[in-house]
Formats: C-alpha cells, structure tokens, sequence
C-alpha cells in the first residue's frame, strides 16, 4: 500500500510554477515499491465521478505581465487551498513564445467549475481579464477526463 500526497507538489523554474490541490489516496500498486501514475486518476479508480477539465492558452502584453502572475498565483492558491472540488490547477510559461501561458485545471466535476466561477479569486481574475492585457483572444478548451 502506498499514501499518496500531492497537496504540496510545486516546482518553480524559470517562469513556470505548478502546484496540485490536496489528494490524499491509498492505493494498491501492485507490488512494494512499484510506483503509482496519477496520469489519470480516474482511469485508475483513484478519484471516483466525473472530473470537468480545461485547458487555457493565454497571451499576455509584456507591459501587463507582473501584474498577470501576481492574479494568477492569487487565483491558483485560492483555489486550492479553499476550493474542496478543485483537484489541479497548473500553469506555466511557453517555452518558445515569452508572455504565452498554458493552464490545466480539473474540478470534481462541472459543479466544481461553476464553484470556482462564483468564489472572490475568480473575480479578480475576471477583473483583471476585462481590462485588455491579452494580445489574442484567450483559447479555452473544456473536456471531461475519461
């Protein structure tokens, strides 16, 4: 048997941040010391139900870069250290295109999307989001983990 704790996985390189909400999980692997694969969790019996997923690509005007990490580091950790139906919310820098991000996030399912949409962070996000610093429109991707 293996505990699983990814409440505080983070890395932080040259522009890139990552961190997973709380997932505490006991799993059978197989075998002591085989390593377990969160690749997809769900697949795998480890979170049961449905999760609803995104991906985000976002392109930022360099003047409003600061400003664009400072919302979405507050966003991030507001979402996981107060939202309980947000499981992962990761993002970081592109590595060819500077002030080009990507986002995945995943929620037990749609109605934790939809909690996330209703919580202070978010509208700050949202704030933020209506006062032109993207250089495109934003590209976002819903999906449900399979």
């Amino acid at each position: 048997m293996h505990m699983l704790s990814l409440a505080a996985l983070s890395l932080s390189a040259a522009g890139f941040f990552a961190s997973s909400a709380t997932l505490s999980r006991t799993a059978d692997a197989g075998r002591a010391g085989t390593p377990i694969s969160l690749a997809n969790a769900v697949t795998n019996g480890m979170l049961p139900g449905s999760k609803f997923c995104l991906n985000v690509k976002l392109c930022v005007r360099s003047e409003r870069r600061d400003e664009f990490i400072a919302c979405i580091r507050d966003n991030q950790k507001g979402t996981l250290s107060t939202e309980p139906l947000a499981v992962e919310y990761v993002w970081g820098e592109d590595v060819d295109q500077p002030n080009t991000f990507h986002f995945y996030e995943k929620y037990e399912g749609r109605r934790g999307f939809e909690a996330h949409q209703a919580t202070p962070h978010f509208a700050a996000w949202e704030v933020f989001a209506a006062s032109d610093p993207f250089t495109s429109p934003p590209v976002v991707e819903f999906y449900e983990e399979m």
